[in-house]
């Protein structure tokens, strides 16, 4: 038994080294391939070796202590996702038989993989101090994304991105003056969502500590966060972060703060003429095809019709030259062909703003044409199980979507039991009085946190973004863990 001890003890130190170590490699670690697999352009990368090792350390240490893992809610509603998904699997492997086997099993793998980081994280937080000190690893990588994204944009630091099959393979890339910042993530997206988790947590944080010098700093942390957040003109994961900003200061009972922090906050928007561009093609290009599509659901009574866009009129300009006849002429003059290096800004603006309102209609055309009816297709093929992970492609721009095609609705609802236990878990630890006041903090920033990827799975695939899925099923632990020992105590 004395043996025993020893080694849970040592397993425990371990684990929590580990978790340190994911926390800080995760985000900081570019998308670098490792090994590829044969039908699939995802690569197997260094960081899928790390995640491999401490589960393999966690699967030990629940052998030896079941309790502290099984007796929560939340590990029994993954626990049951995973039977479902795997049912999900073999329907697909057997009967519907859509998916290339080998392939299929790597995407159900993978989903153990990024939620299993969660009891990673439960056993990692055995005392306040370890919850801290993992908290300060984890500002400190957020802090040198911001370096390395600031980087990319200004210094001409190297892109590796996973956007397609062709830079999936480790290129080297940098960055036009318009193109969107991915810092070390695989794309702008994932940074976008990575920072409107974490920027919840920030705030959280800012308003626990006491000393000027340490609030100055996360203060600054913040800041610099939202800064890239806005560089990365992600429209979904924007108003994702004003979501949880909203949540979170609701939670603490910080109403004051609302108007003055969301206020700042898209105020600090107009200053991003890329975003602001992105936000008002959305509403001449997808705004109106939303509308067709809810229409064509709904009773010709209750159908939304919005205002027709005027045509504009050409109005005689002042400043338009009165031509001069060619007659009164004496000598014929070239005509002067315009270089590029001779348009002028107001040129620039527009055929930028045309080049934007073009990557925005087919942006919202391969979600509302292609990628969603084509999950409510493999939907109605198997309602109950779906047609199984990878049926259809990688990507759906829609988690709930996604999980209704490759799980069906057994799927769907075992994913969102997922989040109603964490829900009743937040108003449980919210309401205890066991629970000191810092840590009701950090649960609340892990509510706006969690309400933030939520949003975002709503238009991308974030519970499948390996770098965003790994730190919010790794935080969610921590923090879990941590609370749970007040209960034990």
């Amino acid at each position: 038994m004395v043996k025993l001890s020893k080694f849970n003890q040592f397993l425990d130190s371990l684990i929590t080294i580990m978790s340190a170590v994911l926390i800080f490699f995760i985000p900081l670690y570019p998308k670098f391939p490792s090994l590829a697999m044969p039908g699939t352009y995802v690569k197997i990368r260094l960081e899928d070796f790390l995640v491999a090792f401490a589960l393999l350390l966690t699967l030990l240490r629940i052998i030896t202590n079941k309790k502290k893992i099984c007796s929560l809610k939340i590990s029994q509603a993954i626990f049951l996702y995973w039977i479902v998904g795997f049912l999900s699997l073999c329907s697909a492997l057997l009967i519907t038989k859509l998916v290339t086997p080998h392939i299929a099993v790597l995407h159900f793998l993978r989903r153990i993989e990024y939620m299993g980081l969660f009891f990673v994280g439960v056993l990692a937080a055995r005392r306040q101090h370890d919850t801290k000190i993992l908290l300060g690893v984890f500002f400190i990588a957020t802090f040198l994304v911001f370096v390395y994204g600031i980087g990319q944009k200004f210094f001409g630091f190297p892109v590796i991105s996973t956007m397609n099959e062709e830079f999936s393979k480790g290129m080297l890339l940098t960055l036009n003056t318009w193109t969107r910042i991915s810092a070390t993530f695989g794309g702008h997206y994932d940074l976008a969502a990575f920072l409107s988790l974490v920027l919840p947590l920030i705030l959280a944080v800012i308003f626990t500590v006491r000393q000027k010098i340490r609030c100055a700093t996360l203060i600054a942390l913040y800041a610099f966060s939202y800064y890239l957040l806005i560089l990365t003109a992600s429209r979904i994961s924007f108003v994702a972060y004003l979501m949880a900003i909203f949540l979170l200061l609701i939670l603490l009972h910080k109403k004051t703060w609302i108007i003055p922090i969301l206020g700042l906050s898209i105020l600090g928007s107009f200053f991003s003429e890329n975003i602001n561009q992105r936000f008002a093609a959305t509403i001449k290009t997808d705004l109106p095809r939303l509308t067709d599509r809810l229409n064509a659901f709904l009773p010709q009574k209750m159908q939304v019709a919005l205002a027709p866009t005027p045509t504009p009129t050409t109005i005689p300009s002042l400043l338009t030259p009165t031509p001069i006849s060619t007659l009164k002429l004496t000598k014929k003059v070239p005509p002067v062909t315009p270089s590029p290096a001779s348009k002028s800004a107001e040129e620039i603006f527009w055929e930028r703003q045309q080049s934007v309102e073009m990557g925005v209609e087919r942006s919202g055309g391969i979600r509302f044409d292609a990628e969603w009816p084509r999950a409510i297709r493999h939907f109605k093929k198997n309602p109950i199980l779906g047609t199984g992970y990878s049926s259809i492609t990688l990507a759906t721009d829609n988690d709930y979507l996604r999980a209704l095609g490759e799980t069906g609705m057994l799927g769907l609802l075992a994913f969102l039991l997922i989040f109603l236990e964490e829900a009743n878990f937040i108003v449980k630890s919210l309401k205890s009085r066991k629970i000191e006041k810092w840590k009701k903090l950090i649960i609340s920033a892990l509510a706006a946190s969690t309400l933030a990827m939520l949003a975002n799975a709503c238009f991308i695939d974030v519970f499948e973004a390996s770098k965003v899925a790994f730190i919010f099923w790794l935080l969610w632990g921590i923090i879990v863990g941590s609370i749970q020992e007040n209960y034990n105590a």
